[in-house]
């Protein structure tokens, strides 16, 4: 069973490894060595993941019986989803299925017309399967460095 609930400050810690775990393991598959090294450094990111959690729904993933966190994602205000990670050993397991219907129904609370994402070539198919649309490729660069990345611009109308 997958529960939901909203990070906290605690929580940075094992979002960090999370996330950096889930890019050196499941991206990989698609990413340059390169692009995975710049991607997944998470060195001084605790004070952007305390910005996020304070600025946005962002919610954690927690499965019944594992220790830690198996997911988590966020929504901004304006109706950005910025964030959506598993864990790579909880991949296919319902967790991103969990994780985005509390960030529609969070959009929709907020009256958001539209869910918009910049997504991964990993995590497109699984957006496609969810009703977003590929909008266009955007070329996004890394934490101001000469990596590129060619993410898809993914959007949901909501009604």
């Amino acid at each position: 069973m997958i529960k939901l609930r909203e990070a906290d400050n605690g929580d940075i810690p094992a979002i960090m490894s999370l996330f950096r775990d889930t890019i050196r393991e499941v991206n990989s598959r698609v990413y340059t060595p390169e692009q995975i090294a710049v991607w997944s450094d998470t060195t001084g990111m605790e004070s952007a993941w305390k910005r996020h959690i304070k600025e946005q729904h962002f919610i954690v993933a927690e499965s019944a019986g594992e220790e830690g966190i198996t997911g988590f994602s966020s929504i901004a205000e304006n109706g950005y989803l910025d964030f959506m990670y598993v864990h790579k050993d909880h991949q296919r397991e319902g967790v991103a299925s969990a994780l985005l219907a509390e960030v529609e129904s969070k959009a929709i609370d907020q009256k958001n017309r539209e869910i918009f994402s910049h997504v991964s070539r990993t995590a497109k198919g699984f957006f496609l399967k969810n009703g977003y649309i590929h909008v266009r490729d955007l070329t996004d660069k890394a934490k101001g460095m000469n990596v590129v990345f060619i993410n898809a611009l993914m959007v949901k109308v909501l009604r």
